[in-house]
């Protein structure tokens, strides 16, 4: 049984695609992310086949640590790279071209009746998996030009 928490970087899956990302020079990562928001875009139905919503939920969040109102991201980032538990995952440059896409991707996994909302064992692990989404959507938003 893998590890899941409420926040963005707080599963196994999530770990394992932050890794797979830290392995692409920083300069390639946000072509890799687009890739990634597009393809879950043009297939939802690969959805637990191709790509899980905890990665998605992870990737989002990579992108809202680089907005205006991301801060809390980076710094959950940040602290990774320090206790060792992830590579530097952080983008070389903001990255505000990739919020739209990162906002529809994450409405797709995290939306209102969303698989990455479902199954939480506890009330209060739902309200905080339904903040976690809040915050991460208000952020994408803002910067990507979408209406709050």
């Amino acid at each position: 049984m893998g590890t899941f928490g409420t926040g963005p970087f707080s599963s196994d899956g999530a770990m394992d695609f932050l890794e797979e990302l830290a392995e692409r020079p920083p300069e390639r990562r946000g072509p890799a992310l687009a890739r990634m928001f597009l393809f879950v875009k043009d297939n939802p139905e690969l959805l637990w086949r191709e790509f899980f919503p905890d990665e998605v939920v992870a990737a989002a969040a990579v992108v809202a640590a680089t907005l205006p109102g991301g801060q809390q991201f980076d710094e959950r980032l940040e602290a990774l790279v320090e206790h060792d538990l992830v590579s530097d995952v952080r983008l070389a440059a903001p990255a505000p071209d990739l919020a739209s896409a990162a906002l529809q991707a994450l409405t797709f996994v995290a939306g209102p009746g969303g698989p990455w909302l479902q199954g939480w064992t506890s009330d209060a692990d739902a309200a905080e998996a339904r903040e976690t989404v809040a915050v991460l959507s208000r952020v994408l938003a803002l910067d990507g030009g979408a209406p709050e």
